[in-house]
């Protein structure tokens, strides 16, 4: 298959979502036997590795008749169920135990797994930066989770990185700005499972009550950048006054 052919595929597998849920039993059929005509017996695999886990998922279901599987496959994906992952060899797979016989590579996510995060609560702790929050990896169940606190200067690529501590159901980071330097800082988080580690941008996500308005302390200025990501200002290329007027305002 050639690759407009992948994306012809997988406007096809696309429909199989909230609108195939809706669709009269005989429609379905009719659509998941068409469907089948499309996909073949069996998928090239440049085919397959250029296809979503998802898709690959329902191009299974579709090619082995498995209807039952299949709606509920999509049911649950409809209403936020998520599948549990393992991980085996540095790769995750998505477990789903009424699929039996799913190839692992058409189970494998782990191009597609994701850091998830949540910023509890932020503030000053002397003229150390305190953050509290929650970090995982996502769909992979971990009793030990290893988080640690990225900084990147933007400007120099210059990096730091500051360990955590366990705090309630999450982690606590304390940043000394003095080891910094300095620039424009953005918060990055680590996170480390089963030997697999991904990285997000962190503050983006945060607890509804946590005040967004910039906190300044000695010329450090603490806030969230234009996407909502968490940035320490240290200064020295200190922030100019109408940097920090932007930042009040969107506050």
């Amino acid at each position: 298959m050639t690759q407009p052919e992948v994306s012809v595929l997988q406007d096809v597998l696309r429909l199989y979502d909230h609108r195939f849920l809706e669709l009269a039993d005989d429609q379905r059929r009719r659509l998941v036997t068409g469907t089948r005509h499309v996909l073949g017996e069996r998928l090239a695999d440049e085919v397959r590795a250029a296809l979503p886990a998802a898709h690959r998922l329902r191009a299974f279901c579709i090619q082995r008749g498995l209807h039952a599987e299949l709606e509920r496959l999509i049911r649950e994906e409809t209403e936020g169920h998520r599948a549990g992952a393992v991980v085996v060899g540095g790769r995750v797979y998505a477990m789903y135990p009424y699929l039996r016989g799913v190839p692992r590579h058409d189970a494998d996510i782990t191009d597609e797994v994701r850091v998830e995060h949540r910023l509890d609560a932020l503030g000053w702790a002397g003229g150390r930066v305190r953050l509290h929050g929650q970090a995982a990896i996502g769909q992979v169940a971990a009793r030990e989770v290893a988080v640690e606190v990225i900084l990147r200067e933007r400007a120099t690529a210059g990096e730091r990185r500051v360990g955590t501590s366990p705090h309630g159901s999450g982690f606590e980071a304390v940043i000394d700005p003095a080891g910094l330097g300095p620039g424009s800082w953005d918060v990055h988080l680590a996170v480390a499972a089963f030997g697999l580690t991904r990285e997000a941008a962190f503050g983006a996500v945060r607890d509804a009550r946590l005040k967004t308005g910039p906190r300044e302390r000695d010329g450090v200025i603490v806030a969230f950048g234009e996407r909502g990501d968490l940035t320490i200002d240290v200064p020295g290329t200190r922030p100019t006054p109408g940097r920090l007027r932007r930042l009040l305002r969107r506050s």
